[in-house]
């Protein structure tokens, strides 16, 4: 039987009932109540139509007795204490505050392709999950074969650096609470030209993280470096405001020149941003010590 694709679908839509070309509203059909479902479809009798049967019938089911019952399969009640995030976690991965808990048991066994993950926020869970897994191994093995100033630098960070990166994974399952301050642009009072800092876009939090955790897993650790500079420095050229002082004309005092700082990022706004941040970085020195580029010039020094 052929398809709904090369099917016909009924042209008197709600929308095309409702709205005329000119945006008035047409009158209603006084014939017959327009758009009424019979038992339990839910498509209108005539939204499908079998080219090879000549038949009309129902989109939904696609039968052709108009008084036949209803045999699409129904989806599941939804349940109307759960989120409608498709990504957000159930219910019991919540403690009593309400805060979402992470199980850091079971880490990925081996670190997969960027391109196997259709979705940033997917990515960047998984390159962390398996850090972790592999940070905690290393720490239980004795940092064996790490170099002493790694194992002096990652040694007092585990468990810091797990519980910042809790926040990440909590963010990664809600992407709009990653950007704190990326979208917006902060105007002053002042209105001479000059004394406003730039005003340039930054972009999103995800965007980067996926750059960093990407170049990091085809071993450019400096590019991924490069991608954690952006992320906390940002677009800033100036980073403080300055005030200058000039002597103006004879009699009249001096005259205040003043350059603000530029505007804030999520880095600037938001503590626990910056915990994570440092966090990654601290991801990416690991996977450099446990997969060192041959390329030297693609590792850097921490």
């Amino acid at each position: 039987m052929a398809e709904a694709d090369t099917a016909i679908e009924a042209e008197s839509s709600p929308a095309a009932a409702e709205a005329a070309p000119s945006g008035k509203r047409l009158l209603e059909s006084t014939l017959y109540k327009e758009d009424m479902c019979i038992g339990e479809h839910t498509t209108v009798w005539g939204s499908f139509y079998d080219p090879e049967t000549k038949r009309w019938g129902y989109k939904c089911c696609k039968i052709m007795e108009k008084q036949g019952k209803c045999m699409a399969e129904k989806p599941p009640e939804p349940d109307p204490n759960s989120s409608d995030l498709d990504n957000s976690p159930d219910s019991e991965d919540f403690g009593p505050d309400g805060v979402e808990i992470i199980d850091w048991g079971n880490p990925p066994a081996e670190l997969l392709p960027r391109d196997k993950f259709k979705a940033a926020t997917a990515w960047v869970e998984h390159y962390v999950r398996y850090y972790v897994g592999e940070w905690q191994r290393k720490a239980a093995d004795g940092y064996a074969g790490f170099p002493d100033l790694a194992v002096t630098t990652l040694k007092p960070l585990l468990k810091p650096s797990m519980e910042a990166l809790e926040i990440l994974i909590r963010r990664l399952h809600n992407p709009r609470e990653l950007d704190r301050s990326e979208k917006t642009v902060r105007r002053g009072r002042e209105t001479r030209a000059g004394m406003e800092g730039r005003v340039q876009q930054e972009r999103s939090v995800l965007a980067q993280l996926d750059d960093i955790t990407s170049n990091s897993q085809s071993l450019d650790y400096l590019a991924a470096r490069a991608g954690y500079m952006k992320l906390t420095l940002g677009n800033k050229t100036w980073n403080n405001t300055f005030v200058a002082h000039v002597a103006a004309c004879t009699m009249k005092g001096a005259r205040e020149y003043r350059r603000n700082r530029d505007n804030f990022n999520t880095y600037d706004m938001d503590p626990d941003s910056q915990k994570y941040m440092h966090a990654l970085l601290k991801l990416v020195q690991l996977a450099q010590c446990l997969k060192p580029n041959p390329d030297q010039s693609k590792n850097c020094v921490f």
